[in-house]
């Protein structure tokens, strides 16, 4: 816990903090295609759990469950690599959410993803949610992904099988990445720099081991930490214009999708 106090993860600063409450902005892109993509963003911590204001997720969770909490669980928590870990399985959720509820439930689109900005030395940074869809169907699919995540907070928290659905395709994912040698470089660039105060040996000989150890109450606290709050949101929608004078070539004969094309599109059915 010391360690995650130090000034030094400040060394390089921290990402802008958002304005609040948030926005929403509309942008209209030519393009002979009609299609739309649809954004939600806002505030999260870097790789390591490091918030823009210097506070840090593990700290954040510890602060929060203070009175419920057992030795053990602030063990686990203390952890270096408890909020990275943390993160990794909230990330696989939150795209087994969005998949389930703006594909599978809504029949929006084809595909909505989940990320976060990752930064090693920047304290902060931002989540954001893609999703694409047709025009008519932009706004729906985005209050999809808006409502997802607040349910996620409130009505529909991290289950126990969530935790372990994720948990097996972290470690999977981890075990595949240990095969290759740019993983490797990754993993140990940075490991002895004073800005990235929270990676080192334990980054490797520990991970399996925190992976397993996280329980959903540690993912439902840790939720907290990323801005899904309706105020807190920044959120988008571009839509196609075609060109002025534009003519559809009739004779093109548009191709079904087949094995190998890449996802992404709306169901316009």
């Amino acid at each position: 816990v010391e360690v995650q106090k130090s000034d030094t993860k400040l060394e390089f600063g921290g990402v802008p903090q958002l304005q609040l409450p948030g926005k929403f902005l509309e942008l209209e892109l030519t393009d002979s295609d009609p299609r739309a993509v649809s954004y939600v963003a806002g505030a999260a911590p870097n790789m390591w759990g490091f918030m823009a204001d210097g506070t840090n997720v593990a700290q954040r969770v510890m602060d929060a469950d203070k009175k419920r909490a057992t030795e053990m669980d602030n063990q686990r928590r203390s952890h270096p690599l408890f909020a990275n870990v943390a993160l990794s399985l909230l990330s696989e959720i939150i795209n087994r959410r969005l998949f389930s509820t703006v594909r599978e439930r809504k029949q929006l689109t084809y595909d909505a993803n989940f990320s976060l900005t990752g930064f090693e030395r920047l304290a902060g940074g931002w989540f954001l949610v893609t999703v694409t869809a047709s025009k008519e169907k932009a706004q729906k699919a985005l209050d999809a992904c808006k409502e997802t995540l607040e349910a996620l907070r409130t009505s529909s928290p991290v289950s126990v099988d969530n935790l372990e659905s994720a948990k097996r395709v972290v470690l999977n994912r981890y075990e595949g990445e240990l095969r290759a040698s740019s993983y490797w470089t990754a993993l140990m660039a940075g490991l002895q720099e004073e800005s990235v105060p929270l990676k080192g040996p334990l980054s490797v000989t520990d991970y399996n081991a925190v992976v397993e150890s996280i329980t959903s109450q540690d993912l439902q606290l840790a939720l907290e930490c990323l801005g899904f709050q309706e105020e807190e949101l920044y959120t988008a929608i571009g839509r196609t214009i075609q060109p002025e004078g534009f003519v559809p070539d009739d004779d093109l004969v548009s191709v079904s999708p087949t094995a190998g094309m890449g996802r992404g599109g709306a169901l316009t059915s």
